[in-house]
């Protein structure tokens, strides 16, 4: 079963075909920018679970973000080096999921008046094995 996601104003619409059993919260200065928060949380999928159902004309992309260019809500991430790996910016699912953070990276840039208070690994950048992630992800599509 499809998990639905949109933006704030709900002109762009995606289906999810992939269990989310993940997250992390990711505390670097474009993320905390582009949001205008301390941190984003996002879960890593696979780009092929991903298919965006309506308004895909008004998807733009900004180095690798990808937002509503009406209402400004980011989506998702994807790195011309990993395709086949999202980054899905969880609060845009209809439904968030369960799954809590398992880290927080790049902390490094972390807001300064941001506490941490939870337990989980926290890496200055990415974590290791970040990479392997990414091209991992793409063996699990369709798990919903």
């Amino acid at each position: 079963m499809a998990t639905e996601g949109h933006c704030l104003c709900e002109t762009v619409r995606y289906e999810l075909e992939f269990e989310i059993e993940a997250t992390s919260n990711c505390h670097c200065q474009y993320c905390r920018r582009a949001h205008g928060a301390a941190f984003v949380t996002t879960a890593l999928v696979p780009t092929i679970a991903l298919r965006i159902t309506a308004g895909e004309q008004s998807i733009a992309r900004h180095d690798g973000r990808y937002f509503c260019r009406t209402c400004g809500s980011r989506l998702f991430n994807r790195s011309d080096s990993y395709p086949d790996a999202t980054s899905l910016v969880v609060t845009s699912l209809s439904v968030e999921p369960t799954a809590r953070p398992v880290i927080h990276m790049n902390i490094e840039s972390k807001a300064p008046w941001h506490e941490i208070l939870d337990d989980c690994p926290q890496f200055a950048s990415f974590p290791p094995g970040i990479e392997d992630a990414k091209r991992g992800v793409t063996k699990n599509p369709g798990s919903a």
